[in-house]
């Protein structure tokens, strides 16, 4: 029999008291506002953090928080439409936020982040290994989703940027949200980028180039739905036999 499972937004008391009891987990998904080329949308990380999240809990019960879009670090700072905070003002908010889950009664927490910079990921597992040094008899999981995938082939960061990878999961994940037509040249630098923003010759930092702001492998080419559906499988499996082995281990 299937374990209640919901987002939290649109669950009642009632509601909630009743996946407590049958399936202590909550899911905290975050994510930033960030360039993900012009083919994906802007708050990538966020929506598909939340929507793996979903689909873990479909699988373990729980309930998922809604997403919180505030993240730090990472090669886009000064990219028009992209907001990147320093982790000081999101610690502490994240921090609260864990310390009432395990107030509340859960005993698996997963804060999974879809920003997977450097400086998130460090405050991600820290977050998680000190809300679990404060709350006894709660388990706190902090985590990308790249730690639990397989690397791809010609995949040699782990994950990448609106590429290959975050392509795929994209499609997978809600095809709606790819549209590849817009990955064209020749759109004006002075109206789709900042002063402050980085440029070069590559495509990375060229606001003029169909590639600008993708890091990784050319998705036009080498994204698919079935990469998609292999990855998400793949992360959702793992991520629900981690809590379900934390749940057995608590």
């Amino acid at each position: 029999m299937r374990k209640p499972y919901g987002r939290w937004e649109e669950m009642r008391p009632d509601d909630l008291e009743a996946v407590l009891d049958a399936a202590p987990v909550a899911y905290v998904p975050l994510g930033t506002f960030e360039h993900h080329g012009w083919h994906l949308p802007v708050c990538f990380d966020a929506i598909k953090a939340h929507a793996l999240c979903l689909r873990a809990a479909e699988r373990t019960g729980g309930v998922v928080l809604p997403t919180f879009y505030y993240g730090t670090g990472g090669g886009h700072i000064g990219y028009k439409w992209t907001i990147i905070l320093p982790e000081e003002p999101i610690r502490p908010i994240l921090e609260a936020t864990l310390d009432h889950l395990a107030r509340f009664g859960f005993r698996v927490v997963v804060v999974l982040t879809g920003h997977y910079a450097g400086e998130q990921v460090a405050m991600v597992h820290r977050l998680a290994e000190e809300a679990e040094a404060r709350n006894q008899g709660t388990r706190f999981i902090g985590l990308t989703e790249p730690e639990i995938t397989t690397p791809l082939p010609g995949d040699t960061m782990g994950g990448d940027h609106a590429a290959k990878y975050e392509t795929s999961i994209a499609l997978e994940l809600n095809p709606a949200w790819v549209q590849m037509d817009r990955l064209v040249e020749g759109r004006d630098p002075e109206r789709v980028a900042m002063p402050e923003t980085p440029r070069s010759a590559g495509s990375t930092h060229d606001p003029t180039h169909p590639l600008y702001a993708i890091y990784g492998q050319d998705p036009r080419a080498h994204a698919s739905p079935e990469t998609g559906r292999k990855l998400v499988d793949e992360i959702v499996a793992r991520l629900a036999a981690m809590v379900e082995n934390a749940l057995r281990e608590g």
